[in-house]
């Protein structure tokens, strides 16, 4: 029988490798695939939006491609009309409905941590405007909404005997559109915090008792306080998901009457509508810039109220 080849009896590259080698070798093959798709689904788009925000680059007209302008695109915005209104209600828009939201959420949370029958069907019951899909919400409201058929205009005439133009006026149309994005993410924000609220411990609220407390000094002393981490989460997170949001607005008013209603999402789709692909990209990188600051803000006040629970 002939003997192998020397080569042959050498052993290959992973042979030679530790445990502890041969473990960061397949993690890693295994991860390229996933990172190689993040890479193409997000990395590259942003470092394209990055660098179209610089160029003016409408297909139409800039057949040569993108032209460099600078910040010529930063400039336009900061005269623009339009962007300034946008920016202006997608702000109050946000830090109104999240208000609220975690307000209304807290009270209704409260009230489903509360020992009464049928507890667990009114759980259910709360999430039905959660698990309603947006696009149906924001045109049930606007029919709702309207002046001559709309439920809502008919019940404040009939009942209180106010005449209000929802969606006529731009502040009651502003003020509508918040309402509407209150109603629907209310029971997701009281879902998250019930769960906070079964995470204290009963002899804490029987302890303030005993010393006296009401309802009242238990909440601003032991609930608020045992809860501000998941508050704080759930707050940045609720503003970081409106900053972005675009149906409801879009779908219930159109970005009307005028500009009132128009959020920077909005504007990004008109501007990419029209083909201004580089004055979008500027428009986009200045969201990003709101959501990185509003993401440092809420990181560091995480830290800052931590409580272990």
């Amino acid at each position: 029988m002939s003997a192998r080849p020397h080569a042959d009896r050498r052993p290959n590259l992973f042979a030679r490798l530790s445990l502890r080698q041969r473990f960061y070798v397949i993690a890693i093959l295994l991860l390229l695939p996933a990172v190689g798709l993040r890479v193409f689904t997000a990395f590259y788009p942003f470092l394209q939006t990055a660098y179209l925000s610089f160029h003016r680059y409408n297909p139409a007209f800039d057949h040569g491609g993108p032209v460099f302008v600078g910040l010529g695109n930063f400039q336009r915005m900061s005269a623009d009309p339009v962007v300034q209104a946008s920016i202006s209600f997608t702000l109050v828009f946000v830090l109104g409905a999240t208000f609220f939201q975690l307000a209304l959420g807290l009270a209704v949370a409260h009230l489903l941590n509360a020992a009464f029958r049928l507890r667990f069907l009114s759980r259910a019951l709360v999430l039905i405007p959660w698990a309603i899909p947006m696009a149906v919400a924001a045109l049930g409201f606007r029919w709702m909404f309207d002046d001559q058929f709309g439920m809502i205009p008919d019940l404040l005439r009939s009942l209180a005997g106010v005449e209000m133009r929802w969606l006529i006026d731009p502040n009651n149309a502003k003020l509508a559109v918040t309402s509407v994005a209150v109603w629907k993410s209310t029971p997701f924000v009281a879902l998250v915090l019930l769960a906070g609220l079964q995470g204290i411990g009963r002899d804490l609220y029987e302890a303030a008792r005993v010393d006296g407390a009401n309802a009242w000094t238990s909440l601003f002393y032991i609930t608020i306080p045992m809860l501000l981490p998941i508050l704080i989460t759930t707050g940045m997170f609720m503003i970081v998901w409106q900053l972005a949001v675009f149906d409801l607005p879009f779908l219930m008013t159109g970005g009307g009457p005028g500009y009132s209603t128009t959020v920077i999402a909005q504007k990004i789709y008109l501007e990419s509508n029209s083909l201004n692909y580089g004055y979008a990209a500027s428009i986009s990188m200045a969201l990003v810039g709101i959501v990185a600051v509003v993401g440092v803000v809420g990181l560091y006040l995480f830290r800052r109220f931590d409580v272990s629970m």
